[in-house]
């Protein structure tokens, strides 16, 4: 009896894996630099707006940034928004990033942020954009925090979410002892245009990248002269329960 159990339960898993059927690497039209997207909005924009997950530490599709995407371009004529799968990650669509997502661990090291880089400056000439604004939450926000100040002047606004801004300090208070390779946007301000808006945004709660390392970012960013602000606000770590402010902050963008 406990074989045919077995031998049932594998069946099953077999035909469950056929339904669902492996992930798809991204294609055109929509994959930009071998990152999957999901764009809405007009095929033209003066404004391009990019949102970028975070770690999705837990497993599954990481595809929590598509309605908040969505909702942003919704009755914003001049505004395209995409919401980009980094390198490895998919959603429940079963669209697929090339290249790896590490384990879902110390994902925005070099070579991540330049594809994410690359994918962006794709799309900027895709939707024939003058001007490009992004929010990205927990180690999305990392990485485009990096790049806002190491691409060349690629951003023109950027909403840092939850950001795990300054790594060392980030790790440490987590009790990090192993070396990383992600890069710290605390290294990279004085790369950032003076024209760059930057806002970080934090939840008073959150235990993992704590308000402490968004103070300390924006207070190095403006000691050298950028525009930036924090906002601490009501909410944990989840991008859920900051969502409402952090998106307002890029709508303020929008203009």
């Amino acid at each position: 009896m406990t074989r045919m159990i077995a031998r049932a339960a594998a069946s099953l898993i077999v035909l469950l894996l056929a339904m669902t059927g492996p992930a798809r690497a991204c294609s055109a039209p929509t994959c930009a630099n071998g990152l999957a997207y999901q764009a809405y909005g007009p095929a033209q924009a003066r404004i391009l707006a990019v949102f970028v997950h975070g770690d999705v530490s837990a497993g599954g599709p990481a595809d929590y940034m598509y309605r908040y995407a969505q909702s942003f371009a919704a009755g914003r004529r001049d505004v395209a928004a995409v919401a980009l799968l980094r390198p490895g990650y998919y959603d429940r669509a079963g669209n697929r990033s090339s290249g790896s997502d590490n384990g879902r661990s110390d994902t925005f090291d070099a070579g991540s942020i330049r594809t994410i880089a690359g994918a962006i400056r794709d799309l900027k000439a895709k939707y024939g954009a003058r001007r490009v604004i992004a929010l990205g939450h927990s180690a999305g926000a990392g990485a485009l925090g990096v790049l806002a100040g190491n691409s060349g002047g690629l951003l023109d606004g950027v909403v840092l979410v939850s950001c795990p801004c300054d790594v060392p300090a980030w790790r440490a208070s987590r009790g990090g002892r192993r070396a990383f390779s992600s890069l710290s946007p605390v290294d990279y301000v004085g790369g950032v245009p003076a024209s760059t808006a930057i806002v970080a945004v934090t939840g008073a709660s959150d235990d993992n990248t704590r308000p402490a390392l968004a103070e300390a970012y924006v207070e190095r960013a403006r000691a050298a002269g950028r525009t930036a602000r924090v906002e601490i606000v009501a909410g944990g770590h989840g991008f859920g329960g900051v969502a409402g402010p952090s998106v307002r902050a890029l709508a303020g963008m929008a203009r």
